[in-house]
């Protein structure tokens, strides 16, 4: 079993928007710009400076964008909970409203071990991760996520 609090604003929602952006998205513009660069070149450059300026022209929109969003939501989403993960469900505890919630392991999608943080995926339409730094917890606790990752695997 663990507990543990967890809140939303704007730092850790901007840190979930990263790392989605990063582990998913990247790659997609990456390769769209390759491809423009290749395409479309700019005033008849390299391709591959041609992608690289797209590259950076998409970054110049996007990371505003990231910042802008998490700002937004840090402000709207009002999430403060002691969780409890146990081996069978998931008691949420919100400390800012009087609501209980009890969600089975379904909930999360996907759980990912870092280097200095657990990161779980949520199971929604609109993807959202929550981290859990490693420094919080015991060895018994990370073993406990560790286990959880593998049965969410199968």
């Amino acid at each position: 079993m663990v507990t543990q609090r967890l809140v939303s604003n704007f730092n850790t929602i901007l840190r979930a928007k990263i790392y989605l952006f990063l582990k998913k998205s990247i790659w997609k513009y990456l390769i769209l710009t390759a491809i423009m660069g290749y395409l479309i070149p700019i005033n008849n450059t390299h391709p591959f400076v041609s992608a690289l300026l797209y590259f950076l022209g998409v970054m110049l929109i996007l990371w505003p964008l990231q910042y802008f969003s998490a700002k937004t939501l840090g402000k709207t989403i009002n999430f403060d909970a002691l969780v409890e993960f146990n081996q069978d469900k998931i008691i949420i505890n919100h400390t800012n409203k009087d609501e209980i919630e009890t969600k089975n392991w379904n909930w999360i999608k996907r759980i990912e071990l870092k280097k200095d943080k657990i990161w779980l995926t949520l199971n929604l339409s609109r993807p959202f991760v929550i981290s859990i730094p490693k420094s919080k917890l015991q060895q018994s606790e990370i073993d406990f996520f560790k286990l959880k990752q593998i049965e969410i695997k199968q």
